[in-house]
């Protein structure tokens, strides 16, 4: 093939295929039925992947001439493997950008041209034989997935050519195969016509990224499988519709038997299917209907799954090919613009999943994807879009097998033609020279996974605007399959398209605004397919929005954008692995860290905002009382007989009474479970706890694995209650020491030292010990954090710049010291700039025991505050945190559903989180006290009359705000305390733009005051 006839089929819209077969389900297929029931791999199947020989080129006119012959030797050529992305194995580098085309500024963006000169090429070769039972057989090639568009030969011979990354390409190679070895060349190319219709939000890689296999069709062979399920109106008889193809020779004289399993494996039907007359003398197809009267529906709840084999037999009866097929019996449907599954309401607790790794990019294997369903399991989600592309196909069998709902999203998004508002060139419009390339990205979705029932939706794909190509992708999943409803959220811009979506859908509304809808007769159901953008230190208010759901039946939910950061192993200057993100392998154009919005790390860590999705999403609520424990199912189908039920309580952490029960609940009802959760009369602050657990280890969870859980915190009366002084009465003190230019409190091992001309705290030593770190940065007013991804996209820094020079450098207006009644007093006030000004007092006994008040006087005009507290920064020995509040993850105000009170230890390096751009974090809130000490014990414990927030982390928000990655941190050296009165939320409505809510925000228009005690540990 002449390097002309490459280009011309990369740049035609047209020419997206050139001998690929039609489309077909992902069945597998054997030569008995004892080998199809086992299903442990198909023996008629030689993979092809593992070590390719390869070599990398920067244009496909670059291509060594001729290295699909025979006779062309690949000595000395490179090696890669297979799956893999080209450039995660030392080839050219990865590209991340959002809307942007990647060769945008690079060479000219022509609209619906490709670039001429840089089009990284990859040339794979790889040698194989046929094993012995397959000789003799039609064969096939099976190539899963290739970014974006190859071009491939056998022995010489040309094969053809495919486009669509994400779903299968297979030719028949019967006539090209040989005895012996065989050379298979694939030349890979990173862009194409297909790159139009693949600008995806993320990393911009190339290479075979899925399974190569060659397949082996017995003589007569089910070439396809149509199983429509159905659930009458009643929803207890299952309705079961198949059609069957069959090729090959015989196949019109060959019979088809069908048995139907039960999800305990038990046979409960069998029969023969019957021919269907065709008009097609290349078509031999049967028919099979059958009703199963009390069938155990499929739900993501409970994923019953049944089993139809299918043998195909010859005039003699023998079997010829026998193939499973799971069918879940579910029903989909929308009546009153509200979404059932099943006659019951659904309600989608998702999530938006690219298929990532930090080492493996989109070539992902199946440990990736089996620890992805027990995460979505084990954390209360029940849904995915599969944002946005068809997923590998194992994913579907897990979602089936597990229970997920998937929203399957053809392979389509052409952000970069129409996010400029220039409509003029958007695809893929009204063009008709893409029509054809659009209708078959949506044929090779559907007609490869119309078998799952996990699939409750078709989604024409993702932010490509609107037009006739997409309405007509929309009616052909209409036509091809009426059971399942069709997504699009873009037409919400282009009324005139409406027709597209089956839903009312929109991608970062705010509650307010899904609000305004749900509120006026909404004639479709309302669903966010990308909400809470999980972007850093984010998904704040996400309680917002589950809340809408108890008051709107046709608020469906939505998914949370997204899973998993898409960050990258890469060394950094100092040959340390680390999560790198766009820009750090030199590519441009770039989006920088846009590509880090996961709930999960790269790594697959998890970050610490699940803490907060996991309890919003749980299904069932739990209300601990005095005399037991109230529990309201969500669920839709399942009992949860699965489950225990454990409660306990507490004071201060420490437990008082605990137990644990047999749990079941009807779904969707109400019941008492009655305990002992009575208070004793002691004084004090109580808390109830009562949680769902796993009653022994299941597919996804270990026993005892916390599913859901519920609490009520009871205070008894105290009398008199404020500070607790817990240590000694302030007393008059023989120890004050009123020097030249030193304030001093004095007792025993314990000193308190102030600056006389500046009031800063120099010196506090407990048992010998000094805490003070810096002068500078010691118990002062603290007025900033290190903007989060959200704050920056809100341009917070900018907005509010004052705060972080009051909190830097602020004015001192004046000072003073003198004795008081028990003790001394320490007084400052600072001009912090506009007119603002903020007053300290500080009364220390003789202990070292000080009471700290902190006075703001807010103004009219003054910007909104990051937060209003104070920053001491400690030597690093005293790193050992622990504290009572919400906990064991960091929680912020309009974060903290999540949070369970309670007593928690961490250090100030395990208190920062993994997110991949340092910002502010590891706040926690409804704190009551707090210490901090080094490992001998000595420290401080902190308490305030209303509950308050802390951080401890190695850095202060300065040294965060100033490091891009975390591995330009300095090394730990400190410990830096920020206790705040309180601190503004961190948003999440998106991160272009939004902030956190009203109700989450510190005003600095507002008068406000701080009060605590500081009291001296010395536990050595």
């Amino acid at each position: 093939m002449d390097i002309k006839k490459k280009l011309w089929n990369l740049e035609n819209p047209e020419f997206f295929a050139e001998n690929r077969l039609r489309p077909v389900s992902d069945h597998r297929w054997y030569e008995s039925v004892d080998e199809a029931l086992a299903d442990k791999g198909m023996s008629l199947s030689k993979s092809l992947d593992g070590t390719w020989k390869f070599v990398y080129v920067p244009n496909p006119e670059a291509a060594p001439a001729g290295f699909e012959r025979e006779d062309y030797s690949c000595t000395g050529w490179e090696e890669i493997p297979v799956p893999a992305q080209m450039e995660l194995c030392g080839n050219g580098y990865p590209q991340y950008t959002d809307t942007d085309y990647p060769w945008d500024g690079n060479e000219a963006l022509e609209p619906h041209k490709i670039p001429k000169e840089k089009n990284p090429t990859g040339c794979y070769v790889r040698y194989f034989s046929i094993p012995r039972h397959m000789e003799g057989k039609r064969l096939q090639l099976h190539f899963e997935g290739v970014e974006t568009a190859f071009h491939c030969w056998l022995n010489g011979e040309y094969v053809g050519y495919s486009e669509d990354s994400y779903t299968p390409a297979v030719f028949d190679i019967t006539e090209y195969v040989k005895a012996g070895r065989n050379k298979l060349a694939v030349e890979v190319y990173r862009f194409s016509s297909g790159s139009w219709l693949e600008d995806q939000d993320f990393w911009r890689m190339g290479g075979i990224i899925r399974s190569v296999k060659v397949t082996a069709l017995p003589e007569v062979h089910i070439r396809d499988i149509d199983a429509v399920v159905d659930v009458e109106a009643s929803y207890t008889k299952g309705i079961l519709n198949a059609k069957i193809m069959l090729d090959g020779a015989g196949a019109n004289q060959s019979s088809l038997g069908w048995s139907l399993y039960n999800p305990k494996g038990k046979e409960i039907l069998s029969g023969f299917c019957e021919r269907v007359e065709t008009d097609s003398v290349n078509t031999n197809q049967f028919a099979l209907s059958c009703e199963v009267p009390h069938a155990e529906l499929w739900s993501a709840e409970e994923p019953n799954l049944y089993r139809l084999l299918l043998s195909v037999l010859d005039k003699n009866g023998g079997v010829v090919e026998a193939v499973t097929q799971g069918i879940g019996f579910r029903k989909v449907e929308i009546k009153d613009a509200v979404l059932y599954i099943n006659g019951k309401r659904l309600i989608l607790n998702g999530v938006n999943r690219h298929e990532f790794s930090a080492r493996k990019g989109r070539a992902i294997g199946n440990e990736e994807m089996e620890w992805d369903i027990c995460f979505l399991k084990k954390y209360n989600f029940n849904a995915v879009r599969t944002s946005h592309y068809p997923n590998q196909r194992y994913w579907y069998e897990l979602c089936d097998r597990y229970g997920i709902y998937v929203m399957d999203e053809a392979n389509l998004e052409t952000h970069g033609t129409w996010h400029v508002k220039n409509f003029e060139h958007t695809l893929p419009g009204d063009y008709p020279e893409w029509r054809e390339a659009c209708l078959s990205r949506a044929e090779a979705m559907l007609e490869r996974d119309k078998n799952h029932p996990c699939i409750f939706s078709w989604s024409v794909g993702n932010e490509s605007w609107s037009g006739q190509n997409l309405y007509d992708m929309s009616e052909y999943f209409r036509g091809r399959d009426a059971s399942r409803p069709v997504h699009y959220e873009n037409v919400c811009h282009d009324r005139r398209w409406a027709g597209t979506t089956d839903f009312e859908s929109h991608m970062y509304a705010s509650p307010e605004a899904a609000e305004t809808y749900l509120k006026h007769n909404p004639e479709k159901p309302y669903i966010l397919c990308e909400y809470s953008h999980a972007m850093g230190n984010s998904c704040g208010n996400l309680h917002e929005y589950v809340e809408l759901l108890d008051k709107y039946p046709q608020y469906c939910g939505g998914f949370i954008w997204d899973y998993i950061d898409q960050s990258l192993f890469k060394k950094d200057v100092f040959g340390e692995e680390y999560l790198a993100y766009g820009g750090d392998f030199g590519d441009r154009p770039t989006n920088y860290n846009f590509c880090t919005d996961g709930l999960v790390y790269g790594d697959r860590g998890i970050s610490p905002k699940v803490q907060e999705v996991k309890y919003l999403y749980q299904p069932y609520r739990l209300y601990p009382e005095e005399q037991g424990v109230r529990v309201e199912s969500r669920m839709l189908f399942s009992t949860g007989n699965y489950l225990r039920l454990n409660w306990s309580l507490e004071r201060e952490g420490e437990t008082i009474r605990s137990g644990s029960m047999p749990f079941e609940l009807a779904p969707g009802k109400e019941a008492f479970f009655a305990c002992d959760l009575a208070c004793p009369a002691e004084p004090g602050e109580y808390v109830r706890t009562a949680a769902l657990v796993l009653a022994e280890q299941n597919e996804y969870g270990e026993a005892n694995w916390e599913l859901c859980f519920g609490q009520d915190i009871v205070m008894s009366e105290v009398k008199g209650q404020g500070v607790r002084n817990t240590g000694a009465e302030f007393e008059q003190s023989n120890c004050i020491i009123d020097g030249d230019s030193n304030f001093s409190i004095v007792c025993d091992e314990n000193k308190v030292q102030f600056q006389k001309l500046t009031g800063r705290l120099s010196s506090y030593k407990i048992g010998g010990r000094e805490l003070v770190y810096d002068i500078k940065n010691t118990l002062l007013p603290n007025f900033w954090r290190a903007p989060t991804d959200n704050d920056e996209g809100n341009h917070m820094a900018e907005r509010c710049a004052m705060w972080k020079t009051a909190s830097l450098y602020p004015q001192l207006l004046e000072t003073s010291q003198k004795t008081v009644e028990g003790g001394a007093c320490i007084s400052a006030a600072y001009s912090l700039g506009d007119g603002a000004v903020c007053e300290l007092d500080y009364q220390v006994n003789g202990s070292g025991v000080m009471q700290v008040e902190e006075r703001f006087t807010g103004k009219e005009g003054l910007p909104d505050m990051p937060c209003f507290g104070m920053a001491w920064k400690l030597p690093r020995e005293f790193s050992h945190v622990r504290w009572y509040g919400l906990g064991p993850e960091e929680t912020y105000q309009d974060r903290m559903c999540g949070g369970r009170m309670g007593v928690y230890e961490t250090t100030a390096e395990a208190g920062l989180p993994g997110y991949v751009v340092p910002q502010e974090c590891g706040n926690h809130t409804a704190v009551r006290w707090l210490e901090i000490t080094d490992e001998q014990g000595v420290g401080i414990r902190i308490e305030s009359e209303k509950p308050f927030e802390f951080s401890v982390l190695p850095y202060t928000c300065h040294e965060l705000e100033q490091a891009r990655h975390l591995y330009e941190l300095p090394r730990p050296y400190a410990s830096v305390l920020r206790l705040n009165a309180e601190q503004t939320g961190v948003g999440g409505d998106n991160s272009w733009g939004a902030w956190a809510h009203d109700a989450y925000i510190v005003r600095g228009s507002e008068d406000k005051t701080f009060r605590f005690q500081i009291v001296p540990i010395d536990r050595k």
